[in-house]
Parts: C-alpha cells; structure tokens; sequence
C-alpha cells in the first residue's frame, strides 16, 4: 500500500463558495501541501447551497486558469469536465494552453455528464447512457491524437479534425493524465481502456474496492490512479477519520478529494493526517 494522495475540492456537490474564498481555500491548500485542487464542471450548479441562488457556480475552466496563477505545486483536476460543453478539439487546445501555464500540473479528468436540466437549458445535446459514453471515447482519441501526433485526423460517429496540428504541444509526455469520472460499467471499462485514472463519486469503501477490482480485470497493462471524492467525513474525529480513509487505501484507492466545511479543517487534516497515510 502506497502513500495515499488527497485532493481539495473548491466547487462541487454541496459547497460552491465565492470567488474570494475559493481563492483563499486553493492558496492554503497549495501551502499545507495538498496533493491537488478540483472544481465540478457546470453551468447550473445541481446541488443546493445554503446562502447562494439556485444553481450558482462559477465556470470552471475560469477558475482552474486563475488558480494556476496562484498556486505553485498543487496539482489542478476537474471532477469532471464534459467535453460535450466545449468540444473535444477545442478543449484539447484549452489544456495544453494551461498544462503550459501551469508547468504541468494538470489532470484532465473527464466524464459523458448526468444532469439533463443543464443539457436542455444550454442547448446541448442530450442522449441516452451508452451514446454519452461512445462520444466521451471519441473525445479522448481526439484530445490524445492532438496532443501527441504532428498533424491529426479523426471521423467518428459524433466528432472529426481534419488535418489539424497543435502547437505548442502540453508539457506532461505524453500528454496530461487522463482521468474517466463515472460508476456504471460502461464507463468503467472506458476508463480501464484508454484512461490512466478513474474518478468516482462518493461510495464505501467496500465498493470502491470492487469497482477498482473490475476496472484492473478489463485493463491490459499500465498503472492507474483510483480516486474517490468524499464530503461527509466525521471532520471533528480526526482518528475515526483516519481508520475511514486507511479503509480506502486499503481498498486500492490512491487519491481521495475532499469537501472541507472550512480552512480549520483543513488545517487540522494536513496536521494529523496529511503526512501519515
């Protein structure tokens, strides 16, 4: 068992603070040592927030190229971009241009999206389970092709580049890691097939360690990260939390990202538990 990663997550499920304090949570993160920071892609927050309008949520591609200005050493993750939203080539481009701000610190960390209210409100095509899946795939071949190869051409069901070449090239060789975020099947072997990470929502530890079981039986070689975020941590117990996330590890996890309900949590956690598991 591996020294577990973890993660600061500044939007997502229940928590989308303002700007200024997003700033604020990042910078601490970036200087308790955090592995990474990660906000949630969209443009009506699905959750509800205590104290903020409905559906309030800042664009996160935004935000990430902000903070990659601020920050020096955290790594910068999404959970998860849609590439449906931006399209796959120029969401390629939009990574290599901030794995180059960011001196390759990027994860680009993927997903087909599930909130249909969104699709219909933004005019995006919205379409059953397994076609979400197949134009996530055609993405990330597209986004590998332009990332790696001189001159580039793709036709696929949902998406082509015609002789399209990328310049300047991402930093990370050869190309920022691939995270799939999802917990169907399909989206499993997706991940296990093309991706070197699987982001999933919150689940226990017992089936966090089946889905990991399932992913590494579909893939023929390569390391991967396995990463699970979570927000409902008993915060005020550091060492039940401690036996909760060892849970995790010991079930394959590698990286585990948090909701914090505030900086002294987070301070506490990098105090107890940063360094020791």
């Amino acid at each position: 068992m591996h020294k577990m990663n973890f993660g600061v997550v500044l939007q997502g499920g229940p928590f989308t603070p303002s700007w200024e304090d997003m700033k604020e949570i990042a910078l601490k993160a970036d200087e308790l040592g955090f592995h990474s920071i990660w906000v949630s892609d969209h443009f009506m927050h699905p959750f509800p927030v205590q104290g903020k309008p409905e559906f309030y949520c800042h664009e996160a591609w935004t935000l990430m190229s902000a903070l990659a200005v601020l920050t020096e050493h955290v790594k910068l993750g999404f959970h998860v971009l849609i590439p449906t939203f931006r399209g796959p080539a120029i969401l390629a481009k939009m990574a290599a241009t901030l794995d180059i701000i960011s001196e390759g610190r990027l994860i680009m960390s993927l997903g087909a999206g599930w909130f249909k209210r969104e699709y219909d409100a933004f005019g995006f095509p919205w379409e059953e389970h397994d076609d979400r899946i197949d134009r996530l795939e055609e993405a990330i071949l597209i986004m590998k092709a332009l990332w790696t190869e001189k001159t580039a051409s793709f036709h696929g069901k949902y998406y082509y580049i015609k002789d399209a070449i990328m310049e300047p090239k991402p930093i990370q060789k050869p190309h920022p890691p691939i995270w799939v975020g999802g917990n169907s099947p399909k989206t499993m072997e997706l991940s296990a097939k093309l991706a070197n990470g699987w982001y999933s929502r919150p689940i226990t530890p017992e089936k966090a360690k089946e889905s990991i079981d399932f992913i590494k039986k579909n893939r023929k070689n390569g390391k991967m990260d396995f990463a699970v975020t979570l927000s409902d941590l008993p915060f005020d117990r550091q060492d039940q939390m401690a036996e909760i996330i060892l849970k995790y590890a010991e079930a394959g996890v590698t990286c585990i990202t948090i909701t914090f309900p505030g900086i002294e949590e987070m301070k506490k956690f990098a105090d107890n538990i940063l360094s020791t598991i």
